[in-house]
């Protein structure tokens, strides 16, 4: 047991490691040394494994304890330690580990997430939980799309632990697995490496992702997001899978999934939907038009004052809706109909009386007019509640009762005005930071450099052919506006 201790207590040294090049040689030798561990005497780690647990910190030595972990879990839990004991100790880990100390931990902590994600190890609950605080120490930015994201979405989705993962899957990604210019670099432990520099399948806290895992992914995501009734994430969510590149011909069965949930997510979240999805090939469009008939349908019903029409469509296509899986959400879609009836005519009104409304407004659950004047405030007031509706229902002298729209901003005070500018400076730099990156990556790409000389080459042909194509692009704005001045 004490050589073991010795070992496994070795990194980090008492010394401080003051350099990047010293603390990669040090971490690099100690995974070595667990590694010749794990080869030759995983049996000790597990004999000692009580006692060495209670001299090895999981947040001082995360190497270590990892390599305890792991010889406990692999290649089937031990079967003479206590299962809630090792169980406890994988749960530690996972939320205290040092993540720097981890960047060289590979294929090990690849392993031990995998096991957490495939929810048989640890109850559901406690697995969403761990592997989403694992994938965010890893990476704080929560920028890198890795192996283990998807392993959580679908763990959290099936088991209906989404507020888990929520702190993940909200995060914007930028970076994938596989992305050319990413080299495995050359200090692991260097705190300013962008994530794919050390998350990669070369440093083995990854393996590589198909499309098709990435568009399963981004489905994921946007039906938890339906889950929590944040439609217009979801829509974001959907939009991402039914614009994934692809060949001019090309449309996977997901995308054509995502499309149908991104038209009902887009009434219920905007009260209208777009023709087409946005940077979508014609090719990918036609095949949505034509396998997406029927949302598309419902889609234009939902544009018009013709609550009839609405119902009829949604029964029309019942056994459409409930073949895709989304009887729920076309039931919402109907639901919400009314709804934005109400908030259109804000358009034409700055008030307008509740009967009057009542009048005008028609559920498509019935395709009728709403019973009674009660039964709209309800519905108003239900929506000011929910904030889909800025406005205020006030009782006229002779008591009739009128909705008042309100600007968004009317009731702000200075300091929400201000939590609101502080709000959006936040955005902006985060924005910034992933321009940036873009940027980067794209003036990098053999591509788009062989896009460049292209274009480059046919600009000078055609100035060749007529030099006056160049004429207006060599005069400025300000010698134009001078030229205007002395007229």
């Amino acid at each position: 047991m004490d050589q073991c201790a010795s070992t496994l207590l070795a990194f980090p040294p008492q010394s401080e490691l003051v350099d990047n090049e010293t603390y990669h040689r040090v971490a690099w030798n100690h995974v070595q040394r667990l590694s010749k561990i794990l080869r030759e005497a995983a049996g000790d780690l597990v004999g000692y494994s009580v006692e060495l647990f209670n001299v090895v910190d999981p947040a001082v030595n995360s190497l270590s304890y990892l390599a305890l972990v792991h010889a406990l879990m692999f290649p089937s839990l031990a079967s003479n330690v206590p299962r809630d004991l090792i169980l406890e100790k994988l749960v530690t880990f996972l939320m205290s580990f040092d993540a720097r100390q981890c960047r060289y931990a590979g294929s090990l902590l690849l392993e031990v997430m995998e096991a957490v994600g495939s929810g048989r190890v640890l109850p559901p609950s406690v697995a969403a939980q761990a592997l989403a605080s694992a994938i965010l120490k890893l990476d704080p930015s929560g920028t890198m799309l890795t192996s283990s994201h998807l392993l959580l979405a679908k763990l959290a989705y099936e088991t209906d632990n989404i507020a888990s993962a929520l702190p993940v899957i909200e995060k914007d990604i930028v970076f994938y697995p596989g992305m050319a210019n990413h080299e495995l670099p050359q200090y692991l432990c260097d705190m300013d490496l962008s994530p794919p520099a050390y998350i990669s399948k070369n440093s083995g806290l990854t393996t590589l992702l198909r499309s098709s895992m990435v568009l399963e992914y981004d489905l994921l995501c946007g039906m938890m997001y339906c889950v929590k009734r944040e439609w217009n994430k979801a829509r974001v969510a959907f939009e991402r899978a039914v614009t994934y590149p692809t060949r001019e011909v090309g449309c996977s069965k997901i995308m054509v999934e995502a499309f149908k949930k991104w038209i009902l997510v887009s009434l219920l979240s905007e009260g209208k939907h777009r023709d087409s999805p946005p940077y979508a090939s014609p090719a990918t469009s036609k095949t949505f038009g034509i396998l997406g008939r029927a949302y598309i349908a419902l889609a234009n019903a939902f544009g018009t004052d013709d609550a009839q029409q609405l119902k009829l469509e949604a029964a029309k296509n019942a056994q459409v809706w409930a073949e895709d899986g989304n009887v729920g959400l076309v039931e919402e879609v109907v639901a919400s109909y009314q709804q934005w009836r109400v908030l259109s005519l804000q358009d034409i009104y700055t008030e307008i009386s509740i009967p009057e409304i009542r009048r005008q407004t028609k559920s498509a659950e019935t395709g009728l007019p709403l019973g009674t004047d009660e039964e709209v405030e309800a519905l108003v007031q239900n929506m000011i509640i929910a904030g889909m509706l800025k406005g205020v229902i006030q009782k006229n002298d002779d008591g009739t009762k009128y909705l008042i729209f309100l600007s968004p901003t009317t009731h702000l005070s200075e300091r929400e005005l201000a939590e609101e500018f502080k709000r959006a400076a936040v955005k902006l730099a985060e924005l910034k930071t992933v321009f940036v990156t873009t940027n980067q990556r794209l003036g990098t790409s053999k591509e788009y450099i062989r896009w460049i000389v292209k274009e480059s080459k046919r600009e000078k042909a055609n100035e060749a052919q007529d030099p006056t194509l160049g004429f207006e692009t060599q005069i400025d704005d300000e010698d134009l506006m001078g030229g205007l001045s002395g007229l």
